[in-house]
Order: structure tokens, then C-alpha cells, then sequence
């Protein structure tokens, strides 16, 4: 779909948030509970407790999904409307933003497991003004089931946070007896590594999708129930 000027205007609003942070040069201590590098072996209890690290608010800022998969994941939620959002990997909070800003009647929850990149998003989405954003921070594997509970139906999901190919294929099964008639669930980095293609390659011949759009970074899946 095309976009109009008010569109232009949201994504330019939430760029300019991310420009003023990344001025910000100051050390940061992070827990990584992702699957580190596209090489890495971590085990799925390695990735449990978490590597840490440190990086600048401004280099976590520069990473995250931006410019034309940012306007995308927009252009998506504008039009198909979902009451609610699930995403996993909130990050520095932009994603969630361009979704609740695409659709403002929408309630994105959103799930981070570090401490400390959960309150550089807090922090932006206040400044985007959103209040249709919930933030959820402890690691998907504690608190994914109870966050399920409460939402009860998915009509979008954006899958991000965990680049593991077992990661991302439990995730996927417990989301998916959530999901609605027609719901669409999108995968991020979908080529970052092998076992990421691999996972690709499970998760988009599930009986319940009845048609996918491979974009090689994205997977978009299309769900058909019934």
C-alpha cells in the first residue's frame, strides 16, 4: 500500500528519536539471551543465562529494524488492523513504535529480557507518546505462557529477540494456538545463520499458514485456520 504524507511525517518523528539517542555515547551493560553471532553454538540453557556485554546507547540504537523493513512491518499493521500485537524482542522500542504508531487502536505487548534496554525503550516510546504499547520484560521462556494468558488472542505477531533455529520454532508452537482466523505472524532475520534458515524452512510449512512472503531478512506468514 501506498503511504500518505501523515505516514512520511510518523516515520520522521520516529527517526529523529532514534537520531537523539544515538548522540548518546555512554557505556552500557547488557545480558544477551539471544543466540549471540550468526557462528555461535550456544546451547538454548547457555542462552538462558545470558552473555554479558557492553555497547553504547548509541551503537544499540543504530541496530533494530529501520527504513524500508521498519516501514514494512507499518504498512502491514495499517492495513490488516490487529486488535492485538505480540512482539518478542522489544529492544530500544522503535519496532513496537512504528507498529502502535500504524495503528493507534491497536495494543502492541512487547517482551524484552534485559533490564536495561527495556528502559531505553520506555524511555523512547514515552517520547513517541504511545500509549498502546505494554512492555513486558523478563526472558521468553519464564514469562511468554503468562503474557499468552493474558492477551488470549494474536492477531499479529512479530517474532525477533532470538535467532536460534530451536528458539524459534518453540516460540512459534506456543504462539500459534493464540493466533486468529486469519493472523499474520512475521519472522525476522530469517537467512541470519543457518539454523535460522532451517527454522524458516519448518515454521513455513506448518499446516496453519496458507501462504508465506520470503523477503530474505523478513518471512512474513499468512495464517489460515479451520
Amino acid at each position: 500500500m501506498g503511504f500518505e504524507v501523515s505516514d512520511y511525517k510518523k516515520f520522521d518523528e520516529i527517526e529523529q528519536i532514534r537520531e537523539n539517542s544515538k548522540k548518546n555515547t555512554y557505556n552500557i551493560k547488557l545480558f544477551d539471551y539471544g543466540a549471540g553471532a550468526p557462528n555461535n553454538s550456544r546451547t538454548l540453557e547457555e542462552s538462558y543465562l545470558g552473555i554479558q556485554r557492553e555497547t553504547t546507547i548509541k551503537d544499540i540504537c543504530s541496530v533494530g529494524l529501520k527504513g524500508k523493513w521498519a516501514e514494512l512491518i507499518y504498512s502491514l499493521v495499517k492495513e490488516s488492523k490487529p486488535l492485538n500485537i505480540l512482539e518478542l524482542g522489544t529492544c530500544c522500542g522503535f519496532s513496537s513504535i512504528y507498529m502502535a504508531k500504524a495503528s493507534p487502536l491497536s495494543i502492541i505487548h512487547t517482551i524484552e529480557g534485559d533490564n536495561t534496554l527495556a528502559s531505553i525503550a520506555e524511555k523512547h516510546i514515552k517520547k513517541a507518546n504511545c500509549s498502546n504499547i505494554r512492555q513486558y520484560i523478563g526472558k521468553f521462556q519464564d514469562i511468554l505462557d503468562e503474557v499468552l494468558e493474558e492477551i488470549a488472542l494474536i492477531d499479529f505477531a512479530f517474532i525477533d529477540g532470538h535467532h536460534d533455529k530451536d528458539a524459534t520454532i518453540k516460540y512459534f508452537n506456543q504462539i500459534k494456538p493464540f493466533l486468529t482466523e486469519n493472523a499474520i505472524v512475521v519472522f525476522d532475520d530469517i537467512s541470519w545463520s543457518e539454523g535460522m534458515k532451517e527454522a524458516w524452512k519448518i515454521v513455513k510449512s506448518d499446516k496453519v499458514i496458507s501462504s508465506v512472503e520470503d523477503l530474505e531478512k523478513l518471512g512474513i506468514c499468512y495464517i489460515k485456520k479451520g
